[in-house]
């Protein structure tokens, strides 16, 4: 059968040395949140009362609803399980359970669940329905077991049962129950197929692999076996072999059951769009939208179809997966994506960008993460992301796809780790990736700044994928940083703490308040240039201009490498349309190699304010793309964004 996503349907967020939680007090909390509505509110307090409370039916009664209530239905399948595990014979939770394991594509499972619940209760409000699902499906069940190439049915269902282990991530309970259908039925391949997937799971790549293998040897046109192998050797680094069981599952004449999504699945992971593109074809021409395929086949068509440029076709199968299943992320997140303005894209992704990685590196990653959440200093994040990458050197090999279709959240990663690390393999992925066309156009412009100071890309302008189209851009060799740029002395610092809350109000008020603290604070500290400018932005907020240009003209006489006061000069200059003395303040700094954070932002801010006064449009939207860059949220990124957007 299909492989399905492997995913824990109840993830808990452990409590960090608070203890147990009150079960009256939380369940209260539940229901004020469901009185407002809000189900993730309500979700969150559920998750870890499922971890502390095991046993307690209320919990998964709530939980049932709440997730119910979010249309998250591997949750509602866990929390229906559970009640049916505390409370055997109620039959509202048995009829609810068949129905999603309906929807969930477990169909044997489901038609057992509603006869015992039909054996119950068969006057329940739900049993038409369920009368309606098993006219339709028992038919249909010898058909189920040929593709599966069985005719025993209990052997079929706790397959099918271990399927559904396998996507809660339970490999062990999946294992247990894949091995005692092959002791009673050791030729049902379906079995040896899903405990090759539940090998993967738990990082035993050799044992996936042999396994799979084994399967080919006895059927060599098995679908799902020719699928895995693809999916566990191009992610296991043999790019060559997986392509060679690429080239038989595209034309292996093999069924089984959902074979149209193991073959998609297996060309993904290939990377090769295509040949996606030529099977949906195919199975469109098959009429694959009556047949029992997953929300999954939709999404990786669609994926394959945006990759190729089709965005309507694309976003038609997108609709078809989420109408399956409204809950599925991956869907819904590059729907957003695609749907978003063209220079925040990042281009389709098929899986999450962790699937690209071998199980063991993924765990490794996710431990490793969770300890620079714990402690988050820089130099440490270096040390820990430098032994990962040495513990797992195929990280490396991986980039270049994570970079590719690992969608934000990959790409993201990657540019931290090269922030990190800036190692020359690193940074020569960065480098392709600044000129190619996946990401957004700010991540574009951060990989190519990283790339240009460790000179990889040439200081200047240099043609990057910019709103949909090539342009030639600005690259500087600048580092921003974010540490402060000044240190004061205690004293001098808590009186321009305080003064700057006061300057932020923008008021008369606020601004005479700042500027007693910050007289106050020159006494101590009379060579303090920022103390002197913050000064002057108190003076003009007090509308008292003429002594605000007297401070900055002094400020800048007396400290001639004070960038601020030099903007604030400049934009002066601009104001009063003197754009050759504008300019004279400004081209100097562009010398320079490093701002603090704050400093990059006024700069850039009176520079493309000059590069528009002095018409050079093309220029000005270079310099945009770089401030963009640097992930700024500073609001004169956000104005001349709309600004130049008119010109």
């Amino acid at each position: 059968m299909a492989k399905r996503k492997t995913k824990k349907a109840v993830t808990v967020k452990k409590s960090r040395g608070f203890g147990k939680k009150s079960l009256t007090v939380e369940l209260q909390r539940v229901e004020a949140y469901a009185i407002k509505e809000n189900w993730q509110g309500a979700y969150e307090v559920l998750q870890l009362l499922a971890e502390q409370y095991p046993d307690n039916k209320k919990v998964w009664d709530y939980l049932s609803e709440v997730a119910y209530e979010l249309r998250d239905l591997d949750t509602y399948q866990i929390a229906c399980e559970k009640l049916v595990e505390l409370t055997p014979d109620d039959a509202d939770t048995l009829y609810a359970l068949g129905n999603v394991y309906m929807v969930n594509m477990y169909p044997l499972v489901a038609s057992q669940v509603l006869e015992w619940a039909l054996a119950i209760d068969p006057e329940h409000k739900g049993a038409p329905r369920a009368r309606e699902i098993l006219e339709t499906v028992t038919p249909k069940i010898p058909e189920i077991l040929g593709e599966l190439g069985s005719d025993n049915f209990e052997a079929a269902v706790l397959h099918e049962r271990g399927q559904i282990y396998l996507a809660q991530g339970n490999c062990a309970a999946a294992r247990e129950a894949e091995l005692e259908v092959i002791r009673h039925h050791p030729d049902f391949i379906p079995a040896r197929n899903n405990l090759a997937l539940v090998s993967w799971t738990e990082g035993n790549v050799e044992e996936a692999i042999a396994t799979s293998e084994a399967v080919l040897e006895s059927e060599p046109n098995n679908i799902h076996a020719l699928s895995n192998l693809v999916h566990f050797l191009v992610v296991s680094g043999d790019k060559e072999a997986a392509q060679a069981y690429g080239d038989r599952l595209k034309t292996s004449p093999g069924e089984g059951w959902d074979p149209w999504t193991k073959r998609v699945e297996g060309l993904s992971y290939l990377a090769d769009d295509a040949g996606v593109v030529e099977v949906l074809d195919r199975a469109e021409a098959d009429q694959v939208d009556d047949s029992p395929v997953g929300p999954l086949f939709f999404h990786l068509t669609a994926a394959a179809l945006a990759r190729t440029g089709d965005r309507d076709r694309a976003l038609t199968q997108w609709d078809k997966a989420l109408k399956q299943d409204p809950n599925m992320i991956l869907a819904k997140d590059n729907l957003r994506d695609i749907c978003s303005p063209v220079e925040e894209r990042h281009g389709a992704w098929s899986f999450p960008w962790e699937q690209w990685l071998l199980p063991t590196t993924v765990k490794d990653l996710r431990d490793t993460l969770n300890r620079v959440i714990d402690n988050p200093d820089i130099d440490k994040t270096s040390v820990l992301m430098g032994q990962l990458f040495q513990r797992h050197p195929e990280f490396l090999t991986k980039l270049p796809v994570i970079m590719e279709r690992g969608g934000s959240q990959g790409q993201e990663f990657g540019l931290i780790m090269a922030e990190h690390l800036q190692t020359p393999e690193i940074l020569e992925i960065i480098k392709d990736f600044a000129l190619g066309q996946n990401g957004s156009d700010s991540m574009r412009n951060r990989a190519a700044s990283m790339a240009t100071r460790a000179g990889l890309l040439p200081k200047g302008q240099i043609t990057l994928w910019i709103q949909g189209e090539w342009r030639d851009v600005m690259l500087a060799n600048y580092e921003v940083f974010p540490e402060p740029a000044v240190n004061h002395p205690k004293s001098v610092q808590k009186l321009l703490n305080q003064a700057i809350p006061y300057l932020r109000q923008r008021d008369k008020a606020g601004a005479i308040e700042a500027e007693t603290l910050l007289k106050e604070a020159l006494e101590l500290e009379s060579d303090a240039p920022d103390l002197y400018h913050n000064l002057a932005t108190a003076y003009i907020l007090q509308e008292r201009h003429t002594e605000a240009d007297a401070l900055i003209d002094e400020t800048l006489e007396r400290f001639p490498d004070y960038l601020f006061a030099r903007c604030a000069k400049a934009r002066r200059y601009l104001n009063e349309g003197d754009l050759d003395a504008a300019e004279a303040l400004l081209t100097p700094v562009l010398s320079r190699d490093r701002f603090h954070t704050s400093e990059f932002n006024a700069f850039a801010d009176a520079y493309v304010s000059l590069l528009v006064a002095q018409d050079q449009l093309d220029k000005a939207r270079g310099w945009l793309q770089m401030w963009d860059g640097i992930g700024s949220d500073h609001p004169g990124l956000t104005y001349w964004k709309k600004k130049l957007a008119k010109l």
